[in-house]
Formats: structure tokens, C-alpha cells, sequence
């Protein structure tokens, strides 16, 4: 079925992608009403796709057919001709994320941030593996009661983690794998960081965002790396 939308899209999806898809790791079950109380408990022992990611829910290429279509039609969204977009998943607020084709590098297809009620976006990732590993060390900067993976017991919060790592190691190279677990294996400690305006804020995490700033730079930073610009010229 992969392979048919990809001929009606007229696209290729990067091999990491496929595998994703291939391995069920795109399916968070029937979302609705009763999705946290009867799909989440089964999902948090063997998570698939940044569960428990910041503010991402997945979307099943096949399920999710008509919204991919509606992004690549110019005549819904105001996108110019030089930028092609197509969406792998969404904010609870709407935004979406998506695979940049016109930066395509040979594999590499760029993971750029697109938001649906302002022109600017930004580039997260130079390829699909590179944009897991920063999900999952974005996570845990700021850990409170709101994000998925929390738990009352910091032990039983480290377990959701550790499930995911596992199930998420097929697709994230050896050093990014090391670096997770180095992190993951910390206490949870308070901190404080700066806004961009100068003010600052108080945050529970496992590393902080200055230290994931210099992890992203080191690890996966690459020309266009949290480049932002505006979609619309």
C-alpha cells in the first residue's frame, strides 16, 4: 500500500521511512475518545514512532492519505512553487512535520517543522533517523506531569523511556544510541534556562537545553540545520 501512495504522490520515502512503516512502528492504534485509557497502556510496553516525544503524533501514511494530498495542493496552502512538503505527522496544536523534498541531499531528506497559521518554518533534521534521535533528546528537557512518558515513580518513568530506546535502537546509529542512554540513565535535576527575550524559567529535566543545543550541533548539525525561512516566497 506504501508503495502505491508513493506512485500517486509521485515521491520516493526514504528507506528509514519505509522500514518505519514496514515494522508497524507508524501505528498508535484507533486514535479517539478512548484511545488513552485502551490503546496507550498496550502502546507504552513496546512504543512506536516517538510516543513519547515532545508534541508529535504520528501519522499513518495510509490513514492520513487525504491530509498528505492536501499539503501538496498549492491551491489549499499558500507554498511556493520552489518548496515541496510532505507531512509524517502533527502538534496537537496543528502544525505539521514534514519530509522537504527540494533539500534532498541523495538519501537524505530533511525533517522540517511547518506551522499552520504562520509563513516561517524551520529545517529540525537532515533525515528521518537524524530527526528521531532529536525528538527523543528533546524530550526530556522539561519533564512534568503533561509530557507521556511521566509517571509518579521516577523508576517507572525511566522504564516508559528505556521501552522506547528499545524499540527505537533498529533506527538510530550506535553513537546516538550511547548518547540517549548516558542520558537517560541520570536523575532528574532542576535547572534554569533563558528565553530568547532574557528572561529566564525553571525546568525538571534529564539534560538541559543548552547541553541539547550542543548535542544537536555536534551530532547532526549539517548545512540548513534550524534554518528557518518563509514558505510563502
Amino acid at each position: 500500500m506504501l508503495n502505491q501512495l508513493e506512485k500517486e504522490l509521485r515521491i520516493s520515502y526514504p528507506e528509514t521511512y519505509k522500514t518505519l512503516y514496514a515494522n508497524g512502528m507508524l501505528d498508535w492504534g484507533e486514535t479517539g475518545t478512548g484511545w488513552i485509557k485502551l490503546i496507550f497502556p498496550k502502546l507504552k510496553l513496546n512504543p512506536p514512532l516517538l510516543l513519547f516525544a515532545e508534541d508529535i503524533e504520528i501519522w499513518d501514511p495510509i490513514t492520513y492519505k487525504a491530509g498528505i494530498a492536501e499539503i501538496m495542493d498549492r491551491e489549499v496552502y499558500d507554498i511556493a512553487q520552489k518548496y515541496r512538503f510532505v507531512p509524517i505527522g502533527k502538534t496537537g496544536g496543528g502544525d505539521l512535520y514534514v519530509l522537504q523534498y527540494d533539500l534532498q541531499n541523495g538519501d537524505n531528506i530533511p525533517v522540517t517543522f511547518f506551522p499552520h497559521d504562520e509563513c516561517m518554518a524551520e529545517v529540525l533534521a537532515n533525515n528521518v533517523q537524524d530527526f528521531i534521535f532529536r525528538q527523543l533528546l528533546e524530550a526530556v528537557r522539561e519533564i512534568d506531569d503533561y509530557v507521556m512518558f511521566y509517571e509518579e515513580e521516577e523508576e517507572t518513568m525511566k522504564i516508559n523511556l528505556n521501552n522506547q530506546l528499545r524499540t527505537h535502537r533498529p533506527y538510530l546509529t550506535t553513537n546516538q544510541i550511547a548518547i540517549l542512554e548516558n542520558i537517560y540513565a541520570r536523575d532528574v535535576f532542576a535547572y534554569r534556562y533563558k528565553l530568547p527575550n532574557g528572561h529566564e524559567e525553571e525546568a525538571e529535566g534529564l539534560v538541559t537545553f543548552e547541553e541539547v543545543e550542543e548535542i544537536l550541533n555536534r551530532e547532526i548539525g549539517f548545512v540548513h540545520l534550524n534554518k528557518q525561512f518563509d514558505y510563502t516566497v
